[in-house]
């Protein structure tokens, strides 16, 4: 009867482990896009990082790929030069290095380390490709710590153990946005070390680490005065106090991973974090150690709404293909339903994935976005098998025209990416990436069991999750694995049981701005699309002779207090300039001179408001020279100023224009690829509401494009498309004074409600 006994109670506590698994496993807290940056080794990982970060640099700093320490305390250094760090062997430098120094074109690039570390042979190549170059190197990695340390005005210093790497690293980011030197010692601190500290006397001394570090006695006994100290139990517990204790110098909502076992897939990633005032955390490869985890949790704005995959899985769809019918292109709407909000606009001819179905509206997904079309204008062209599946090659993966190694390339995805399989060639599967169809080779491609451990509410339910920003993971697979990613984008469930408690509640979506459609990606105004009535009656603009005497100049600063935007830098670019006129309305006007017109009358009221105004040009120049005038270069020019003037708000001013002559209105663009995305749709609501209710304008919306000035500046930033130039009525509201100002002061108002 006892063996009875223990034998029930052995089955019973099978079969509740057997039921309770999968929800522990299933459960996950964090909910985050994820891209990798990643090579084929170390060199072309630290590549891939500068590809990301920089169209161009002056300057580039090069450090020996194996033999690193020398560029552990790099990186305040680096962010002063707005350099990326790049990797190469000792005695030569690596060709794929080379192609990148001619993309980069820089003037100067700095050596890290002696003539043993990286050898004179590499002196010889940087003067055969007509670049100068410098060394900064010393005896050892403290001394060398030491000469990059005096490059940097501060007064304050950080001090970090240089026998490992980990607590220098976490430090990087920090000390890259403010423009502390990080000085490496010892247990026992090095004579260049103390020299330095008695030579500069700094007025703030912050040490990275424990006692088993560095120990309090030995500084003491040195004179070394510690004001700070950042340390925890373990490397990863360090660096999450260091990212709280630094957490009001980050502006930007995307995190940096790196491993915190192997350091060169990092030491790049430090300055790109620090360009973009975003912070680092160190994890562990297949799992993410519990302090970093609680960090990332909370910094997180939204997380997956809380319906079960059992609410949704009620009503079996089988997945179909089809084309869009609509002339002027079909609406995506947020809900099964007319009155849904218009997400953005698809094509006439557009194919699409049909996921679900409510009624006469079908699910899809297009340009990111997940949400509803009207099923009379799509034509069912096949029902379809689409699988789930995950890029395994760590290099990333190429997508062809054709099924053949022979195709031409179209783009690559990145490593670790996940991917809708849609049809089958031989070796050879199809899929959507970015909005281009294409094929890649199924060796590369791991297939998702329907069974396979992920998070029922992200594989049921759309959530938009770029408002919790993208993490940026450093390195392959063999250094942060796919477990890992599957944790940090909600899909499979940490082992640490401490990342399974319970953290507050978040929202499923920020509902305070509306989901903004995407510029350029309308073919019509999306009032004409199929599923929408047509329009009743003409707008009285569109058809009326422009009478002067009907605008009325508006008084900028009434019901708004005096100095409301004292303290705040804001930088106001007028579009176009010198011989790039922009665009040319149909009576002969100039776009670039009503940019700047208004951008003169907006940077008055912006100093009497109290702020300081930071214009990119006040006169009809380009930021390039004439003679040799390049729209890149004129536009980096732009962001470079944003850049090194510590702006808060970036302002663009543009007029529109458009082969129709009869559309006209107002619009507003930001980019999901700046890092200050949130920020940037909030300016963006806040300007273009203040615009329409000021100027009368037709509402073109707030829309999403990846203008140059926007996806490369790192504090919130947008674009306003003023009205259309290409339209004689506002071609003639351009032209007057009053306008123009009114158009300033609706912008101030904007700025000055985005703040209250």
């Amino acid at each position: 009867l006892r063996l009875l006994k223990k034998l029930f109670i052995t089955i019973i506590s099978g079969l509740l482990l057997m039921f309770i698994a999968p929800l522990i496993t299933e459960a996950s807290p964090l909910a985050y896009p994820t891209e990798r940056l990643c090579g084929q080794d170390r060199v072309e990982t630290a590549l891939s990082i500068a590809q990301k970060g920089w169209d161009s640099a002056q300057t580039i700093i090069l450090c020996e790929y194996s033999d690193y320490a020398d560029s552990i305390a790099a990186t305040p250094f680096a962010v002063s030069l707005n350099a990326p760090l790049l990797l190469t062997q000792g005695d030569s430098i690596d060709q794929r290095v080379v192609e990148e120094l001619k993309r980069l074109k820089p003037e100067n690039v700095f050596l890290l380390g002696g003539t043993g570390c990286l050898k004179p042979s590499i002196e010889k190549q940087l003067e055969q490709l007509s670049i100068k170059w410098e060394r900064i190197g010393g005896a050892d990695r403290y001394e060398t710590s030491v000469l990059l340390a005096k490059y940097i005005e501060s007064d304050s210093l950080i001090l970090a153990n240089g026998d490992d790497f980990p607590d220098a690293l976490s430090a990087a980011t920090f000390a890259g946005i403010r423009q502390i030197p990080i000085v490496l010692t010892s247990k026992i601190p090095p004579s260049c070390v103390l020299q330095y500290y008695k030579d500069t006397q700094p007025k703030h001394l912050i040490v990275i680490g424990g006692e088993g570090a560095i120990p309090s006695a030995e500084l003491t006994k040195n004179k070394l005065n510690i004001e700070t100290r950042l340390g925890g139990i373990d490397r990863y517990e360090t660096n999450a106090a260091v990212v709280s204790y630094a957490q009001d110098n980050y502006k930007s909502n995307d995190l940096f991973l790196a491993s915190g076992i192997t350091f060169p897939d990092a030491v790049a990633g430090t300055a790109l974090a620090s360009k973009l005032k975003a912070p680092l955390l160190l994890t562990e490869k297949d799992d993410i150690p519990s302090a970093v985890y609680t960090i990332m949790r909370e910094h997180m704005l939204i997380e997956y709404p809380t319906e079960t995959a059992n609410e949704n899985n009620n009503n079996q769809f089988e997945p179909k293909a089809g084309k869009i019918t609509a002339a002027g292109g079909l609406n995506l709407r947020n809900t099964p339903s007319a009155t849904g909000n218009i997400l953005l606009t698809i094509p006439e001819s557009t194919e699409i994935d049909i996921s679900g179905q409510d009624g006469q509206w079908y699910k899809t997904d297009y340009l990111a976005q997940s949400g509803w079309v009207a099923a009379n204008y799509v034509t069912v062209t096949a029902t379809v098998e689409i699988k789930q599946a995950k890029i395994t090659a760590a290099g990333g993966l190429n997508l062809r025209d054709t099924p053949s190694a022979t195709g031409n390339i179209l783009l690559t995805i990145p490593g670790g990416t996940t991917i809708k399989l849609t049809d089958q060639k031989g070796d050879w599967y199809q899929t959507t990436y970015q909005s281009t169809t294409g094929w890649v080779s199924a060796n590369y491609v791991a297939l998702i069991s329907k069974n396979s451990s992920v998070s029922n509410a992200a594989t049921n339910t759309y959530t938009d999750l770029s408002l919790n920003g993208t993490v940026y993971i450093l390195g392959g697979t063999g250094i942060i694995s796919f477990n890992t990613q599957n944790i940090i984008e909600g899909k499979a469930a940490s082992k640490y049981q401490d990342n399974l408690r319970e953290f507050p509640p978040l929202p499923s979506e920020i509902k305070e701005n509306e989901t903004p459609s995407r510029g350029g990606d309308v073919i019509d105004d999306p009032a004409d699309a199929e599923d929408d009535p047509p329009d009743t009656e003409d707008d009285p603009a569109d058809t009326a002779t422009y009478d002067p005497a009907t605008e009325v100049l508006i008084d900028p600063y009434q019901g708004i207090p005096a100095n409301a935007l004292s303290g705040k830098t804001i930088m106001v670019d007028p579009g176009h300039g010198g011989k790039d006129t922009g665009a040319i309305g149909s009576n002969g006007s100039y776009e670039k001179n009503n940019n700047l017109a208004i951008a003169l009358a907006l940077n008055n009221i912006l100093k009497q408001a109290g702020a300081k105004v930071i214009l990119t040009r006040d006169k009809d120049i380009s930021l390039c020279p004439a003679t040799n005038y390049s729209e890149t270069e004129d536009l980096q020019g732009r962001v470079d100023l944003a850049e090194n003037n510590n702006i808060d708000l970036f302002i663009s001013i543009h007029n529109n224009s458009f082969d129709n002559h009869d559309v006209q209105g107002t619009e507003t663009y930001f980019s999901e690829s700046n890092p200050q995305q949130a920020e940037s749709i909030k300016l963006a609501n806040c300007i273009q509401t203040s615009l329409i209710s000021t100027l009368k304008t037709n509402n073109r919306g707030v829309k999403e494009a990846g203008y140059y000035v926007l996806r490369n500046t790192t504090m919130p930033s947008v674009l306003i498309e003023t009205a259309y130039i290409s339209n004689p009525y506002e071609e003639a509201r351009l032209q007057n004074e009053t306008f123009r100002k009114n158009v300033a002061t609706a912008i101030f108002h904007g700025i000055y409600n985005y703040y209250k």
